[in-house]
């Protein structure tokens, strides 16, 4: 993935200015927003990052009601399977395989927004709406630090901690991400480490509680980043977390088994404040097409996943945050 040179060349100007803005960049980088904070309107562009929103005042939570009409088992198996076999020919060791859910209901994007809770959530009127736990990259301090998200179960099941982290799918899954992002991160920053590795974060969801895998990984920055800030990003997109590895050869897989158009999903979205950075990746995404609504979801493919685990846990993920 490319982004345009007039995307990068804005973001380092801003940051050279230190000019607060909101960037949102979609997962092949043809389509971004750069918005300075000060210009943004209300009525298009919503946003809530880690507590810091364009929102003097927080609306009443809707009563949300999402009829979703997945795939069936079948379509997806032959999408799966088109994965399975790049694997065992050696042209990847991990894929993001993702699909996109019609949704039935009443409510609006806008209500959705106001309704679900999450680290970071968007709405872009007439667009999307995009709910996600998953941090991208942060900057503050000369450092840039992330935080890879790979595994997920229901948090209710007995000995759920232990279960997750014991799976070998699951971990082959992880190792593999965190080596992709440590490598990622040695392309703009020095001196990469992993700070944590395997820790559990739960997450409440209408389904029920889920127990989601990360790592921490930093680097060391020079303290001219602001004005490389376009650059930064150009280099470490797509993020790793929702492509896979080797990352190029994985985007072309990707391409081939979901046949469809992920847009803003599993693009970026974040804020530079004029001092740090907090961005975060588009997942949990409910997208707009005409008068319908798309739910996108999906999960990690390794040699040992198996058809069945993996269409449940894109299901799984089709939900509001509560």
């Amino acid at each position: 993935m490319v982004l345009k040179d007039t995307t990068i060349s804005l973001m380092n100007s801003l940051g050279t200015q230190r000019i607060p803005f909101l960037f949102i960049i979609s997962y092949d980088g043809k389509d971004c927003i750069i918005e300075p904070l000060n210009k943004i309107k209300t009525d298009e562009i919503k946003y809530n990052f880690n507590g810091v929103s364009n929102q003097l005042t927080q609306p009443s939570p809707s009563v949300l009601q999402i009829e979703a009409h997945p795939l069936s088992f079948e379509q997806y198996q032959k999408k799966f399977d088109i994965v399975k076999h790049e694997l065992q020919i050696g042209n990847t060791y991990l894929t993001n395989l993702t699909v996109e859910t019609p949704l039935t209901t009443d409510n609006t994007l806008e209500d959705i927004y106001n309704t679900a809770k999450a680290k970071y959530k968007l709405w872009i009127k007439g667009q999307f709406t995009c709910f996600s736990p998953e941090i991208f990259v942060q900057i503050r301090d000369n450092a840039i630090y992330s935080y890879p998200m790979k595994g997920t179960i229901k948090a209710d099941i007995p000995n759920a901690s232990e279960i997750l982290l014991n799976d070998k799918k699951e971990t082959a899954e992880h190792y593999t991400i965190v080596d992709l992002i440590r490598n990622d991160l040695n392309i703009v920053s020095k001196k990469v480490r992993v700070n944590r590795f395997r820790y559990l974060d739960k997450l409440e969801t209408s389904k029920g509680p889920i127990l989601q895998m990360s790592s921490e990984i930093a680097g060391e920055l020079t303290p001219e980043w602001h004005s490389e800030i376009g650059t930064i990003f150009h280099k470490l997109l797509p993020a790793g977390s929702i492509t896979g590895s080797p990352k190029e050869s994985t985007m072309r897989i990707i391409n081939e088994a979901e046949q469809y158009n992920r847009k803003y999903y599993t693009g970026i979205c974040g804020i530079y404040d004029g001092n740090s950075i907090d961005s975060a990746v588009m997942i949990r995404y409910i997208e707009q097409q005409g008068n319908q609504y798309a739910y996108k979801s999906g999960g990690g493919i390794t040699s040992s996943s198996t058809a069945s685990s993996e269409y449940e846990e894109l299901l799984q993920k089709i939900y509001i945050p509560s």
